[in-house]
């Protein structure tokens, strides 16, 4: 049996590139754990918007459909604090008369402005549109 004699060059790690490896990995960690924390509060910000925007839609399309023009105020023009299916959203109606009935007045429309709040946006959500006499 022949034994062969130990090489003179460096063999395994030191203790010094372990830590400094050590290092160069918790620093990579904590950068992506960071980047996840603003990646998912974005995405908690997002959804909030997507669905303020949808209620605001909704109740847009609500009075569109009303076939009682003179009656927008009285049913729509209101504040919901409780939407079913959506805790924590409010979602006000204004409604602005402009003009009067024709043939004494050639404008006649009102403006709606829906308005959906929660504390999970950022800022209110704001949808308007006009709505003119049939």
């Amino acid at each position: 049996m022949t034994r062969t004699p130990p090489s003179r060059g460096r063999r395994g790690v030191t203790l010094i590139e372990i830590l400094i490896s050590v290092v160069i990995l918790t620093v990579v960690l904590l950068g992506m754990g960071r980047y996840m924390l603003g990646f998912s509060r974005n995405v908690r910000f997002a959804e909030a918007r997507t669905i303020a925007v949808a209620l605001a839609s909704a109740r847009l399309s609500e009075i569109r459909a009303s076939p009682n023009y003179s009656g927008l105020e009285a049913s729509y023009a209101t504040t919901e604090s409780s939407i079913t299916g959506f805790p924590g959203y409010t979602r006000t109606t204004t409604i602005t008369h402009t003009g009067g009935p024709r043939p004494t007045y050639t404008n006649d429309y009102k403006v709606v402005t829906v308005t959906v709040t929660s504390p999970r946006l950022a800022a209110p959500i704001s949808k308007t549109v006009i709505v003119a006499a049939p």
